[in-house]
């Protein structure tokens, strides 16, 4: 049975980006990939989307920032982040600011894809 939702998948590692867009794929989900946040909002610009999955740490606009912009924009978008880390402040810090700013959950990477497809199974079509 397809899958109803849409999902973009965000993050500037190509490794990364594609493990989870080949899993959420054969979960039965359509899903796009973007490798950084101004991509990302180039892409939500000219499609619809149910779920955005963002990397916290990306160049230009990073995902807090895109978490911010996307609550602003489409206040009902589903946003899950993940993070392993990054320069500009803690795990716990980012973890918190993206729960703040409005994702759903915040997985650290390296993660099981399954526990982001339950996650995403949770969030209701």
């Amino acid at each position: 049975m397809q899958n109803l939702h849409r999902v973009l998948v965000i993050d500037d590692v190509l490794g990364v980006r594609e493990s989870i867009r080949i899993a959420l794929t054969a979960a039965g989900y359509a899903t796009t990939v973007a490798e950084n946040g101004q991509q990302a909002l180039d892409i939500l610009s000219s499609g619809s989307f149910d779920v955005v999955v963002t990397d916290l740490w990306m160049p230009g606009i990073d995902g807090i920032s895109l978490i911010k912009r996307l609550r602003s924009e489409q206040p009902t978008l589903r946003v899950f982040a993940m993070t392993g880390g990054g320069p500009r402040m803690t795990i716990e810090t980012a973890t918190s600011l993206a729960e703040i700013w409005g994702a759903e959950k915040v997985l650290m990477k390296p993660f099981d894809e399954a526990l982001l497809i339950a996650a995403i199974d949770r969030s209701g079509p």
